[in-house]
């Protein structure tokens, strides 16, 4: 005779199975390349022009376990961002990260973004970071939640990473665009009095400010609040996602997972704790 199994069992089999569908990798060996920029990017990725060994970052951290839970495996470049964008573009690179999702994008560019929807769900996001407005101290200019506020209706200089997100908007609000390739630039730039304010990640030039010498530290300061707060994502050439969308959607998933179930936590007090 066959014995019933009892509910809490039954619920335990299809919770375990419903894990082994969602979570067993299509991918087979599959050898994905993707890039980020040249630029130190603290806490998720470390290393100017080729990534930390002790501590690589925290993004970098999230690919190893899933390179470690499936058969995946990432080769990932350091390259200024505005290749990375353009290698992208021509399916030179199957990906990279961090994307911000900008409209325009959609046309090159494959996000998470769930049948039905016309943007990503920032629960795929592999992080989430703010662009902030930096100034001399003591200028009367200022970010008010829509627009730059100055004392003068002039257009303002504005520098910022070339090929990042914030730049667009820079131009549509009217301003002069001053692009760099590097950030640590921006700083220089705005000392030198050549441009008004500089907009950036911050997670990337606050500690490019904190290591400036203590004359030039105290002249520049952060203004609240940010410019733009936004969830960035590794995203896939549109080539990459034709031949492998199962994938692409599988490390999307599995990111999530890690964010859930308490493993990004993990990987985030280390840093913390960081010597």
């Amino acid at each position: 005779m066959y014995r019933l199994l009892s509910p809490i069992k039954t619920i335990d089999i299809l919770l375990y199975l419903l894990t082994v569908l969602v979570f067993t990798s299509p991918a087979h060996g599959i050898q994905i390349t993707v890039a980020t920029g040249v630029n130190d990017d603290p806490p998720y990725v470390y290393g100017d022009s080729q990534i930390a060994t002790l501590y690589p970052g925290i993004t970098i951290e999230i690919l190893q376990l899933i390179e470690k839970k499936y058969d995946i495996q990432f080769v990932i470049r350091k390259l200024p961002w505005t290749r990375v964008m353009a290698m992208v573009k021509d399916n030179s690179l199957d990906g990279g990260f961090h994307f911000s999702y900008k409209s325009p994008r959609k046309s090159f560019i494959a996000y998470p973004i769930p049948s039905g929807k016309s943007e990503p769900d920032p629960k795929y996001s592999i992080s989430n970071r703010s662009y902030s407005l930096y100034r001399l101290k003591g200028q009367p200019i200022h970010w008010n939640g829509q627009q730059f506020i100055s004392n003068t209706t002039l257009p303002l200089n504005i520098a910022a990473i070339r090929g990042s997100s914030i730049t667009q908007d820079i131009i549509e609000l009217g301003h002069r665009l001053t692009a760099v390739s590097n950030d640590q630039q921006l700083p220089g730039l705005l000392l030198a009095r050549r441009v008004d304010i500089f907009v950036a990640l911050e997670n990337m030039l606050d500690p490019k400010i904190k290591i400036l010498a203590p004359k030039d530290r105290v002249l520049i300061e952060k203004t609240f609040p940010p410019v733009v707060n936004k969830p960035y994502y590794i995203a896939f050439s549109k080539r990459f996602y034709g031949k492998h969308k199962e994938i692409a959607w599988f490390i999307w998933k599995t990111i999530q997972h890690i964010k859930e179930n308490g493993e990004l936590d993990d990987i985030y007090t280390r840093y913390s704790n960081r010597k």
